[in-house]
């Protein structure tokens, strides 16, 4: 009774206790337009600024990526999904693959098991990636999702080193040649500006 809870997010399973997810506050979140997260916008605007381009709040709801907040230019794609809380993936998109590269072994590939047929090249693809995400510590979407969504992310942690979100920089693709310094910067910036607003990096 309880697997499409933890599927969907509603529920999160820790030693075989049941805690809520976040799959409730997305829907608030979608209800009202007040951020349902604790995670402070200024740090998303400052980030931006830094960065030069569009960031995005990605956590993970059950089987699936959401982005929960974004800041700095509009992406026609990616602000989208941010602004409709849209489920994505999480073995496709930047946030996606750095959130599913921090859990346990055994609960990564329980939730890569859960990909359809269809979804086996991309599950293959993220496999193949593994060890360069957890070495690097991030994740790069070169138009995999999105034609037009060239993206890196890295994890935020808890001060246990649970993975709580991830934070993507998307550039446009004219600027895609730049997305491997963009992804270093990245680390760089949430090392230095996290800490101030209670957050950890991997």
């Amino acid at each position: 009774m309880c697997r499409p809870l933890l599927a969907r997010g509603y529920l999160i399973e820790d030693d075989r206790r049941f805690h809520l997810g976040p799959g409730p506050f997305i829907v608030a979140a979608r209800a009202n337009k007040l951020a349902a997260l604790s995670l402070d916008h200024q740090l998303l605007a400052e980030l931006s600024k830094v960065l030069r381009c569009t960031v995005l709040v990605g956590v993970r709801v059950g089987d699936a990526l959401v982005y929960a907040d974004h800041a700095g230019q509009e992406s026609p794609s990616l602000t989208f999904v941010a602004r409709t809380h849209a489920r994505r993936p999480l073995f496709t998109t930047a946030a996606g693959k750095t959130l599913l590269a921090s859990v346990p072994d055994e609960e990564m590939y329980r939730l890569l098991e859960l990909a359809g047929a269809e979804q086996a090249g991309e599950v293959r693809q993220f496999l193949a990636e593994l060890p360069e995400i957890r070495s690097r510590r991030i994740a790069f979407n070169r138009g995999v999702t999105f034609k037009d969504a060239f993206a890196v992310a890295t994890p935020l942690l808890t001060s246990d080193g649970s993975p709580i979100a991830a934070i993507t920089a998307a550039v446009d693709p004219a600027e895609a040649d730049r997305l491997d310094d963009v992804g270093e910067e990245l680390k760089k910036a949430v090392a230095v500006l996290g800490p101030r607003y209670g957050l950890n990096h991997a």
